[in-house]
């Protein structure tokens, strides 16, 4: 009896130091036992379906609500340290309280928050959250400054604009998953299909580990000008000789990245501008050219022609308008290559970020537009016939 009993006593402390010792088992080497929750970022809601967060944001700010949507917590993370793989930010159980359900937003820019404020030109300014502040107080503004005697505003563009990626959707992710990959549509009804979560349960004793999907909000658009004589040969162009910008009412977002309506009409204008000339030897023709890089804020796309963002080129000599178009209407053409026949405008809006315009002038009035995909060697030619 007495050898059975040292048996039994052994075999339980056997038991106990594999209890103690099973987190590190059975959380992906995890041998120190964390607790709390553990959020790393994905930015692969893009036209490339490729996770670009380490190489393109630089600064992030994660907000952390409780079941009232009051602030609980928060850490901004600039630097280096985005640019690992899978990089997580950590909050602890003393920190945040286990057993309780947790909603989580970011915002994030390619540079430091602070830094920025410090650089020339039209800046992201965001909401300084306090914590027990309700979540709806959360908000993203673009700079603009009113232009006197009219009802416009004027975004600053003496430099390109920083990149802003705002929260798209929370994903539950596990210790061998991380970080957890988006799948999120949009239906054509509005609704949405995805696997992200509203909220996150912090678990006791064991890390919990949280995935934020972002959303990129910034937009760049070149756009270039010929001119055609009319016989169709190429006629000289000048990068001065055109007024461009771009009207939206898209100066701010809101916590769920939401563009505040009705807000002040913003004027867009180039930060760059200028103009290429191509000599042509033998039979080949000069062809002189005017070019505009713009950026802009998230653009939503409405049935309402009123509630779009409008691209206007006008003539400074004539102070005709040669181009008045419905910019979201527009781009959305490009989704008839194969990559984008599946989404929904406001997705392929939102997934794409980077476009390229060439519109084809004769007097004044554009005859046609290509437009370019930067995914493929991909242009798409539309004649002025129903887009005016």
């Amino acid at each position: 009896m007495k050898f059975r009993h040292i048996i039994h006593n052994s075999l339980l402390l056997i038991l106990s130091v594999l209890f103690f010792n099973s987190c590190g088992l059975v959380t992906d080497d995890l041998s120190d036992c964390p607790t709390g929750l553990y959020v790393n970022f994905v930015y692969d809601y893009n036209i490339d379906h490729a996770d670009m967060f380490k190489d393109h944001v630089g600064s992030v700010t994660l907000y952390v609500y409780d079941e009232s949507d009051h602030l609980v917590a928060q850490r901004t993370v600039n630097g280096s340290q985005l640019s690992v793989y899978g990089y997580n930010i950590h909050f602890t159980e003393e920190e945040l309280a286990s057993g309780h359900q947790y909603r989580l937003t970011a915002i994030a820019l390619q540079n430091d928050w602070a830094l920025q404020l410090n650089k020339t030109g039209a800046k992201y300014r965001h909401t300084e959250m306090r914590e027990g502040d309700e979540r709806n107080k959360l908000s993203v503004t673009l700079d603009h400054n009113p232009i006197a005697a009219s009802e416009y505003y004027e975004v600053p563009a003496t430099t390109p604009l920083d990149t802003l990626w705002h929260t798209l959707t929370t994903l539950q992710a596990t210790a061998a998953d991380r970080p957890a990959a988006t799948d999120y549509h949009l239906n054509s009804d509005g609704s949405v299909r995805t696997n992200g979560v509203e909220r996150i349960t912090l678990e006791s004793g064991v890390p919990t580990y949280a995935t934020v999907s972002l959303i990129r909000d910034t937009n760049h658009l070149n756009l270039s000008l010929y001119e055609l004589n009319a016989d169709n040969s190429f006629a000289d162009v000048n990068d001065k000789d055109y007024e461009v910008f771009i009207m939206d009412r898209n100066a701010t977002v809101n916590c769920d990245n939401k563009v505040v309506t009705p807000g002040n009409t913003l004027i867009y204008r180039p930060y760059a501008s200028w103009t290429t000339n191509y000599d042509g030897n033998g039979e080949m023709q000069n062809q002189q050219s005017a070019h505009y890089d713009l950026m802009f804020n998230r653009l939503m796309y409405s049935t309402t022609m009123e509630e779009n963002a409008v691209l206007c080129v006008r003539k400074k000599s004539t102070g005709q308008d040669v181009v008045m178009i419905n910019l979201p209407s527009l781009l959305c053409n490009a989704r008839t290559y194969f990559e984008g026949q599946s989404y929904q405008p406001q997705e392929y809006l939102d997934r794409e970020y980077d476009y390229r315009l060439e519109f084809f002038l004769k007097g004044d009035k554009w005859q046609y537009v290509s437009m370019h995909i930067h995914l493929l060697p991909y242009a798409i030619r539309i004649q002025n016939t129903t887009l005016e």
